[in-house]
């Protein structure tokens, strides 16, 4: 959830819209891993496709990207994101919520399932003693390894599609099969949230970026799902982008970590991070004290846009385009999680929020409504 289930959430009404979310999720859960019939669809070739460098044309493509459904368990990892130009995000409507609810079991999730599994279709390696994992994001699927060892792994996400996409990690719990992660999506997210831990992900990047992180997977099974919500409010999960990883022992002798420039800490609500970061790459580990699970969403501000800007979008019900930039970050953490964002920022102002829907009480507000907005600058 970098700062999404909540923005599409606000719009549809969060109760509705994360009712609609479990129901779809539940059901591409299980196509996903095997417990649902998908439906025939072409299977992308097994290659790793390289990423597209244009930005965004329109206002319509680069805001598909602020739409990223608030509370979407996720953060993201920047790395050299294409100049944006403005967003905006479309309007939900009754029609969208309704299509999603029909969707038949299985039904939205064929076509990545193919791609994710395909053979050859990711690749791996090690980038400074650190195994790398690469991901390609594409509408509306991803192409990576079905299996990787634990450990220290850099997480490297391509995005190659016209949308906005992110990938956040979730880990089953100790004896919870897909099966139950699914017929608990089923209920509601608020009820699959227990059933996972979240280590963290690549944030949301615009077409054409690439995002990183660094996080240091235990062994056990995993799902990968993107929670933004395209123009049709339809959340990416539930056309495909959910795929299984599973992560096998880790070797060993663990690779060393990087060096950081320092540490961001997430807590119940707010940040604890300077209020300068260099231009340039940068890496940061991003640690959660906090109780709840919280995301580190970095977003560039428009120019004329302030901080005070954001909070004023986030307070009220959103009527409109968010006024930020989506540039990365840290996807969501369970507390005592930590994980190593790597930034790649050009000079500006920006601001982090956390979007997570509160978890404190049943279809919570999401934290940017707690004040989990932070202003900062690069230079």
């Amino acid at each position: 959830m970098n700062g999404t289930l909540e923005v599409v959430g606000a719009r549809l009404g969060r109760r509705r819209f994360l009712i609609i979310a479990g129901a779809t999720a539940g059901s591409a859960i299980l196509a996903a891993c095997g417990g649902s019939k998908a439906t025939d669809t072409p299977k992308p070739a097994a290659t790793t496709a390289a990423p597209t460098t244009a930005a965004p044309t329109s206002a319509a493509a680069s805001a598909a990207a602020a739409t990223r459904p608030a509370g979407s368990v996720a953060a993201s990892a920047v790395v050299s994101t294409p100049a944006p130009t403005a967003t905006t995000a479309p309007v939900a409507t009754a029609a969208a919520s309704s299509a999603v609810a029909t969707r038949p079991a299985g039904s939205a999730v064929a076509s990545s399932v193919s791609a994710t599994t395909a053979s050859g279709s990711a690749a791996a390696g090690t980038t400074g003693g650190i195994q790398t994992m690469v991901i390609e994001a594409f509408d509306y699927g991803y192409k990576t390894l079905g299996s990787i060892p634990g450990g220290p792994t850099r997480v490297q996400m391509k995005n190659t599609g016209k949308d906005l996409h992110h990938a956040q990690f979730m880990l089953l719990n100790t004896g919870v099969t897909p099966d139950q992660l699914g017929a608990a999506f089923a209920k509601g997210p608020d009820a699959a949230f227990g059933l996972v831990t979240f280590p963290g992900g690549p944030g949301a990047i615009l077409p054409g970026g690439n995002a990183e992180v660094i996080l240091n997977l235990p062994e056990g099974q995993y799902m990968i799902a993107c929670f933004i919500a395209s123009a049709d409010k339809i959340p990416h999960l539930a056309k495909g982008m959910l795929v299984p990883l599973k992560v096998t022992a880790a070797p060993a002798v663990a690779a060393p970590l990087p060096a950081v420039n320092g540490t961001i800490t997430l807590f119940d609500f707010n940040f604890t991070m300077p209020d300068t970061l260099p231009a340039g790459k940068s890496m940061y580990t991003v640690a959660n004290t906090g109780a709840q699970f919280h995301e580190f969403s970095v977003n560039q501000l428009p120019p004329g846009k302030t901080a005070d800007d954001v909070k004023a979008y986030f307070a009220a019900p959103p009527s409109g385009p968010p006024p930020i930039i989506p540039m990365g970050g840290m996807n969501a953490l369970t507390k005592g999680n930590t994980g190593i964002v790597v930034l790649d920022l050009t000079p500006g102002n920006y601001v982090a929020i956390c979007n997570v829907p509160d978890q404190s009480k049943p279809n919570g507000d999401p934290h940017t409504h707690l004040g989990m907005i932070k202003g900062f600058t690069v230079k």
